[in-house]
């Protein structure tokens, strides 16, 4: 393929995995203990991980058979393109492409808040904050369009650092265990009716699981590592998700859980003393740094697919011809994206940039649940004789990926699925614009062609 051609393959197994399991393991983690204990009891948290585990792993195996057999750049954008066309294919990036940029600045102004903590200014004075996160938005910006292996490298070393970290909250909390503290399972008012609750906050923290196949263009031996980086950087993630949060619940009684502004700080604090505090701030700023490098590797990767196939502007498919990163969709990702920095430091512009932001949040699940289906066109596509017992067979796991998704769109509610509604809307303008200047451009060069076959 053209971009592969263009684009460094400098990334690894190790590097894969660690981008799939650090895009996944974001700031939310950080939170979800406390967020969970205040909707949930124990019972319905646990049943809610567990659902949403097995939901995104069937998710995970579609993209791991897709990216192993079309080891392209775009990944969920590349697979509904060749099994329903380019309209489809570009409604999936726009929404992918969208959601990220929007993304990274929620990413970055986390990085504010935790940082806000140890320096007050940066929380307190709007200027300095806006200051504070630009620079982070450009710092790693650049390290990414330096290349891929050294931004793979910084996340993969994050990605480490932050799996020891769990681990030792993972270690400390059971130390401490209590039974009780998860009795009673189903408590009233937060009982079984709850689950579908708790797993509107549970599914976002599997967003990224398909983060190899979006570089698919830069991983070296795509066929194999593809797929073994997905599953196995799911599989990592899912286990500790589920390990913090049981063991969250066990260490503090659920009253104090639900009230905690910091758990993971606070349990860590309880049990290590109080000046751990300020460690697991930092921790939890380096950690999400991680995920900084990650999100924006993916979303320039969505952008340059589209703009190869001339579905986005050809702007975004310019490669550095140094660094052979796709320099372009990096550097207007980012611009975009600090246009909405400085909306959200602008107090007139606060409501705003919540409703932008609440835009983006169901742009993933629409993208998962088409990935899940076009697996299936694609079976029909390649396999010439198709009969029942095969369809069942072949379409079994995509099927089950595409109705948790749905279900997922569905638990998001009706405000947030209208929203991600009026996002894929809003891109079809600019898809009839493209098209047509796409056709415009192929006639031109034809009839070039014609006269020149003429003379």
């Amino acid at each position: 393929m053209v971009e592969q051609k263009q684009l460094k393959k400098g990334i690894g197994l190790l590097i894969a995995t660690a981008l799939v399991t650090g895009n996944m393991m974001g700031s939310g983690i950080f939170m979800l203990p406390a967020t969970l204990s205040q909707k949930s009891g124990p019972g319905a948290i646990i049943l809610a991980w567990v659902l949403t585990g097995i939901g995104s792993i069937f998710l995970a195996l579609s993209f791991a058979k897709l990216g192993s057999k079309y080891p392209r750049t775009g990944g969920p954008y590349e697979f509904s393109r060749r099994a329903f066309g380019d309209f489809t294919g570009f409604l999936n990036a726009w929404l992918y492409w969208n959601g990220s940029w929007i993304g990274n600045v929620a990413v970055i102004i986390a990085i504010a808040s935790y940082a806000g903590n140890l320096i007050p200014p940066i929380a307190n004075n709007h200027v300095i904050g806006f200051v504070f996160t630009s620079a982070i938005l450009w710092i790693f910006t650049g390290i990414n369009i330096m290349g891929v292996r050294l931004a793979g490298k910084i996340q993969t070393a994050i990605t480490i650092f932050e799996i020891l970290l769990f681990l030792v909250f993972i270690l400390v909390a059971a130390i401490h265990f209590q039974a009780g503290h998860l009795t009673p399972l189903f408590p009233s008012g937060r009982g079984a009716n709850t689950i579908s609750v708790a797993a509107s906050s549970t599914l976002w923290a599997f967003i990224g699981l398909e983060s190899a196949t979006v570089a698919a263009g830069e991983i070296r031996n795509p066929e194999k590592n593809i797929r073994r980086s997905t599953i196995i950087g799911i599989s990592i993630a899912t286990v500790m998700y589920m390990a913090i949060n049981v063991f969250a619940m066990g260490a503090m009684d659920p009253t104090h859980l639900a009230k905690s502004s910091a758990p993971i700080s606070d349990i860590l604090s309880e049990f290590l003393g109080s000046g751990i505090g300020s460690i697991i701030t930092v921790a939890a700023i380096i950690s999400i740094l991680g995920t900084t490098v990650g999100w924006l590797l993916s979303t320039a990767r969505i952008a340059f697919a589209a703009g190869e196939d001339g579905v986005f502007p050809s702007a975004f498919a310019k490669v550095h011809p140094k660094f052979q990163t796709p320099y372009m969709a990096l550097i207007i990702g980012s611009v975009l994206a600090n246009i909405l920095l400085f909306m959200n430091y602008t107090k007139g512009f606060n409501a705003a940039f919540n409703f932008v932001t609440l835009l983006a949040t169901l742009s993933y699940l629409p993208v998962y649940a088409m990935t899940a289906a076009s697996e299936i066109m694609l079976m029909k596509k390649v396999e010439k004789k198709v009969n029942v017992l095969k369809f069942i067979k072949v379409a079994f796991v995509p099927l089950l990926g595409f109705i948790y998704a749905g279900w997922a769109i569905y638990g998001a509610g009706a405000q947030t699925v209208m929203y991600g509604f009026l996002l894929l809307l809003a891109g079809i303008p600019f898809y009839l614009y493209m098209n047509h200047k796409r056709a415009s451009t192929q006639n031109y060069a034809e009839q070039n062609q014609e006269i020149h076959s003429a003379s």
